[in-house]
């Protein structure tokens, strides 16, 4: 199979660089057109199926890009945000300063961090495992996934056997897609990040 891996267009927590997870955001502007812009990239491409996140600016993106095709979007729970806890709708300010312990071990140890009300890492990437096991075993051709950015890079991390600190090593821009493949060998990363499609329409960079 091979699996369309994408980030969602810009939304206005990520013009604020704040901690979005289960805040259930829309796409900006912006983020409109970021997703307008990789249904467009796509348009020629043949898919057995479109899934996204249950979060509305995942599924707002993943719907531009099955429109062409006539496509229906099934929202599958594995790949929801990370639950942020009391993190969900602060800065890296606000949360530096009221967590430093968690936050430090957040830029050092991300493996150990479980976030304050929220969920832990480690969970995180086994549901993560689970939900790339079910798409593996049902489709043999071509899909699209629309996800978050700490949701791609850890699925990066799981697709190139990287540890959970790998994610600082894996930019996810807004709207970029990633080409993974699965065979018997097991998954491969073709592509990271792509922006090709964006020229004119890409987000500022963010620490969140």
């Amino acid at each position: 199979m091979e699996l369309i891996l994408l980030r969602h267009g810009e939304t206005e927590f990520n013009r604020a660089d704040v901690f979005r997870g289960r805040v259930d955001l829309p796409l900006n502007r912006r983020g409109r057109e970021q997703a307008r812009a990789a249904a467009a990239y796509l348009s020629d491409l043949s898919f057995q199926a479109f899934y996204s996140s249950p979060l509305r600016r995942s599924v707002e993106t993943a719907s531009a890009v099955a429109e062409p095709h006539r496509g229906r979007v099934e929202a599958l729970e594995d790949f929801i945000d990370v639950d942020y806890g009391a993190w969900s709708g602060k800065s890296v300010e606000e949360v530096r300063e009221g967590w430093p312990e968690i936050f430090d071990l957040w830029v050092n140890d991300p493996d150990k961090v479980t976030f304050p009300g929220g969920e832990s890492l480690r969970a995180v990437r086994k549901r993560l495992r689970v939900g790339l096991g079910h798409l593996a075993r049902n489709h043999s051709g071509r899909v699209l996934l629309v996800g978050h950015k700490l949701i791609n890079r850890l699925i990066i991390c799981i697709v190139l056997g990287l540890p959970t600190s790998g994610i600082w090593r894996v930019d996810q821009s807004n709207g970029a897609l990633n080409v993974i493949s699965h065979d018997r060998k097991g998954w491969m990363l073709r592509r990271m990040n792509d922006t090709a499609h964006l020229k004119g329409l890409e987000s500022s960079d963010q620490r969140t």
